[in-house]
């Protein structure tokens, strides 16, 4: 009987779906979201709405791709780590577990003066999570006591892509609009194991796991004015993944448009969680050769996941002629309600993660 009401305890914590979140799993089965495509947006803190021309804009506001003439080309990877700590009324426990972070490439022409066309590919969500319960005898006397009697333990591994292909055009002078559509796909396989270590007849291994391929697309706008630009962006939902708006704004510190600081806001699944993502982003150009980014970001979702975050952003370019090699760093902290994997009746759960990228940007 104790096994039937443990194998249904470890289903409930561990089916996707389920309206709380444990790990790195989000709480509607979706992963959790990549904080910058390629090693420029990592840098910048996962900017949509504004940012400096990226080729790989076309997967988040289009409209920018304008921005810089010609043809370029963007290539970045990276890992991630990640850590959950929960506490309950047991003490501290520690999962962490590595995942790929960054994996991406973009291409843009420039086939006229006031048309930019671009296509690229990047890992867009993670859903990476390895963690182990352990369930230990609590009834004195026994000659079991305190010591560990059942295990339970999940794996997941997986994520969503998205390829895309679209334009910018520029009908105006103070304006810029671009829009860009393609699949996202992707598959997440979850692994739980159920170790009775009185009984071994008793253990269990469970998979199961989704995939998914459906249409997305991208639409922005961009004003450009002389020493500053405005930004809008709105990326579709689809299976597996929420829809979102943002919209920005940055100011130039000089002529050539290389240095500048700035801030947007985010809205994840607008009317119905309305997770708030808002980044605070600056460039500094130095010398001819080098760039620095950095961003500020703050996350707030206030339905029965409650969970907030904060996350720090670092990022450098240094140019060798037409080729341009970059590196970003990205850490977060989330703080969140609810149920963690395997703790019932956590009290505080915690969720660090640190992203690493490095690429190249090609401007022939």
């Amino acid at each position: 009987m104790r096994l039937f009401a443990n194998m249904i305890l470890l289903m409930l914590l561990l089916f996707p779906g389920i309206v709380f979140a444990f790990g790195y799993v989000d709480a509607h089965g979706n992963g959790s979201p990549i904080p910058g495509f390629n090693a420029v947006s990592l840098g910048l803190g996962g900017a949509r709405a504004i940012g400096f021309g990226d080729a790989l804009s076309i997967l988040t506001n289009p409209a920018e791709i304008y921005r810089i003439p010609g043809t370029s080309l963007t290539m970045s990877i990276g890992p991630a780590v990640l850590v959950e700590t929960v506490e309950d009324s047991s003490g501290r426990n520690m999962s962490n577990w590595i995942a790929l972070g960054n994996l991406s490439a973009a291409m843009k022409f420039q086939p006229d003066s006031r048309l930019a066309v671009a296509a690229g590919i990047a890992r867009i969500t993670d859903s990476s999570f390895d963690g182990i319960y352990h369930i230990r005898d609590g009834n004195p006397g026994s000659p079991y006591y305190g010591e560990i009697i059942e295990t339970m333990e999940l794996t997941v591994s997986g994520g969503l892509y998205e390829s895309a292909a679209g334009f910018s055009w520029r009908p105006a002078s103070w304006i810029n609009v671009g829009l860009s559509g393609g699949l996202r796909f992707g598959k997440v396989d979850f692994d739980s194991t159920y170790l009775d270590r009185k009984d071994p007849e008793n253990d269990t291994l469970i998979s199961w796991g989704w995939d998914s391929r459906s249409f997305c697309w991208h639409a922005g706008i961009i004003i450009p004015l002389s020493l500053a630009s405005l930004g809008v962006s709105w990326a579709s939902p689809s299976e597996h993944y929420d829809g979102r708006i943002a919209a920005g704004a940055i100011l130039y510190t000089g002529e050539f448009k290389q240095g500048a600081f700035g801030g947007e806001i985010e809205i994840i699944d607008p009317g119905d969680a309305n997770e708030l993502q808002a980044r605070i982003i600056g460039q500094f150009h130095p010398a001819g050769s080098l760039t620095f980014r950095g961003a500020f970001t703050f996350s707030d979702r206030g339905d029965e996941v409650r969970r907030k975050g904060i996350g720090l952003a670092l990022g450098v370019g240094i140019a060798f002629g037409k080729l341009t090699l970059n590196s970003a760093y990205f850490c977060s902290s989330i703080d969140k309600g609810g149920i963690a994997f395997g703790y019932t009746e956590a009290e505080d759960i915690k969720l660090s993660s640190s992203i690493l990228s490095v690429g190249l940007n090609w401007n022939p």
